[in-house]
């Protein structure tokens, strides 16, 4: 997903602390533009800690669908970029209120990419571990020290960013948010039901001491806490390789779902295929930005 330079922005340790909430609150939260933290901001002790870029294309798919409604974890990059960029654009309009007013820039979450819980992007993870990564042009460190209330001016500004990121989503949150409710609801049926049994037990095979999907998350976001990089990231080969039996149950349902799901929504789809690149492209000139996808 996205973006240009950013100053103002909340600690390291702001961030960490909210990590976990986020990484199993699922698709919903996932794709909010409001605040969104990321392991990739934390460092031992509360100290910023640079990552390497996350690598993105900057090519917006020729169809939007996979940006709508992703199937598969690679399609949820598509997803991901769109949502940033909402993030983005909001950041950016709260900047601009502030320099209009002048007044400092209020702290605001940095533009990341967040994955979604119900549609895991394995092969990301297998490369790159549990954290999205800053969108380009965001800063691969936190502040230090807790962020400043916003005075009355700033969060006059911060909802200014708010009405901006909510310019844009509003055209595509409301069918998205339903596509989600669906793919959450997927984790209750019988056959997906069975496979998480199986990996519930492959994280026992290889020592996780876990004993479900949530529970991996808690240990990520402590992981994540204690700056302990190399654990995080056999963790999260061992989530991949325990996972793929889930993914390849639910896959061919979800496309099989999404397939009906286009059906019954061809004409909001076929509207979004016109009015949402054109409103990309009126942000993309109107804020600076260029939108931005992770790739593996």
């Amino acid at each position: 997903m996205r973006r240009p330079t950013r100053h103002p922005r909340r600690s390291a340790g702001t961030i960490a602390a909210l990590v976990g909430t986020l990484l199993l609150l699922g698709p919903t939260a996932c794709s909010s533009p409001a605040d969104h933290p990321d392991p990739a901001a934390r460092a031992a002790g509360g100290s910023a800690a640079p990552v390497p870029p996350t690598p993105v294309t900057r090519t917006m798919p020729s169809d939007i669908t996979p940006m709508l409604l992703p199937s598969t974890g690679a399609e949820t990059r598509w997803s991901q970029g769109l949502d940033t960029f909402a993030t983005l654009a909001g950041n950016a309009a709260t900047r601009a209120c502030a320099h209009s007013r002048g007044t400092a820039e209020p702290d605001t979450m940095p533009g990341m990419f967040l994955r979604t819980m119900d549609i895991p992007d394995l092969p990301f993870i297998q490369a790159h571990g549990f954290s999205g990564g800053f969108a380009p042009g965001e800063p691969a460190t936190g502040s230090a020290g807790a962020p400043k209330p916003p005075s009355a001016e700033q969060q006059q500004c911060l909802q200014e960013g708010k009405k901006a990121a909510q310019e844009l989503k509003g055209l595509y949150a409301p069918l998205q948010s339903q596509w989600y409710s669906q793919m959450a609801s997927l984790r209750h049926t019988p056959d997906v039901q069975a496979a998480y049994q199986r990996f519930n037990s492959c994280l026992a095979e290889h020592g996780v001491k876990a004993k479900d999907e949530d529970a991996v998350f808690a240990q990520v976001d402590q992981l994540t806490q204690d700056g302990d990089t190399t654990a995080t990231a056999h963790l999260g080969e061992i989530y991949a390789a325990c996972m793929a039996p889930v993914e390849a149950v639910r896959e061919p349902i979800r496309a099989k779902q999404r397939d009906d799901f286009r059906a019954g929504h061809a004409a909001e789809l076929a509207a979004l295929s016109s009015s949402l690149p054109k409103k990309i492209h009126e942000f993309e000139e109107r804020y600076g930005l260029q939108i931005a996808f992770p790739t593996p």
